[in-house]
């Protein structure tokens, strides 16, 4: 049994690239990955929310139209201001089946919103165990740091291995630890989790199918935050620009570092336990 915690579903698909791709609107998204998810035994997903941009406008309602229809699909409210979240939004997303917040955090303003947060919104998402999938990078991700010292329960979900940088040849071990620095520094709060997704992201180029030079940052983060914190994601359909579905998946199994108890508990077993706790 497995379980996807990243994808996105977008209205009529994902425009970011191709916008006129009949590709991505016939079968519609959710069509299409519900077929894949049959072939791969995928009984859930965390659905990531966006609408950073114009094109994915009212993707919050299109993924409470999706929960509400799809008890699979889990998902996870797109945040563009986290100073302005209050308990009663937040009782409201949950009204609507969302298990979680989606933030990106990638320039000073969304940073400093973090330090804004009331912290009673905090205590909230901690108590209710939801889940905050956050993207991000380098330094920034130390803006989460004081708010985990005050709510070390709070279940905080790194995308794309924290997005280091992509990987051209080798890196020596201590490249590796550098370039995870932050996100290693995230390991001593119990409930933070890394997703591996985005592979595609990682090496140079992104089509460098299974990204064997990005591996050390896997073997690091098992070093860190243990197998049991570890989350497969596909990052669908961004993803398939660049790769097929079932590699999205497949590179696991090529890491030797892995054990076949390993992957099970990453493609399934702990993202199914985590969505279990919401």
């Amino acid at each position: 049994m497995r379980a996807d915690a990243h994808l996105h579903f977008f209205r009529p698909g994902y425009a970011a690239v191709l916008p006129d791709s009949c590709r991505r609107q016939l079968p519609d998204e959710v069509t299409l990955y519900a077929a894949l998810a049959q072939q791969l035994a995928i009984q859930q997903v965390l659905a990531v929310g966006y609408e950073g941009q114009a094109w994915a406008a009212g993707n919050n309602i299109y993924l409470a139209e999706l929960a509400g229809a799809q008890p699979w699909i889990r998902p996870a409210a797109f945040v563009g201001d986290p100073a302005q979240l209050d308990i009663a939004a937040l009782e409201k997303l949950a009204a609507q089946k969302f298990v979680g917040l989606s933030v990106y955090v990638f320039d000073d303003g969304i940073e400093s919103a973090l330090a804004r947060v009331d912290a009673a919104v905090w205590a909230w998402l901690e108590k209710r165990r939801w889940l905050i999938s956050v993207n991000s990078k380098g330094a920034r991700w130390a803006a989460f740091v004081p708010v985990l010292e005050r709510h070390p329960q709070l279940r905080l979900l790194v995308s794309h291995l924290g997005l280091p940088p992509a990987v051209e040849g080798t890196m020596t071990e201590a490249s590796v630890h550098q370039r995870l620095g932050s996100v290693k520094a995230l390991a001593r709060f119990p409930g933070v989790c890394v997703k591996l997704s985005g592979f595609y992201a990682l090496t140079v180029p992104g089509y460098d199918y299974p990204h064997r030079n990005a591996w050390p940052y896997v073997a690091v983060l098992i070093e860190s935050f243990g197998v049991q914190r570890l989350l497969w994601g596909s990052d669908f359909s961004p993803s398939l620009e660049v790769v097929s579905f079932p590699q999205t998946i497949g590179l696991l199994a090529q890491m030797p570092f892995l054990t076949d108890k390993d992957r099970e508990q990453i493609e399934g077993t702990n993202l199914l336990r985590i969505l279990g706790e919401v």
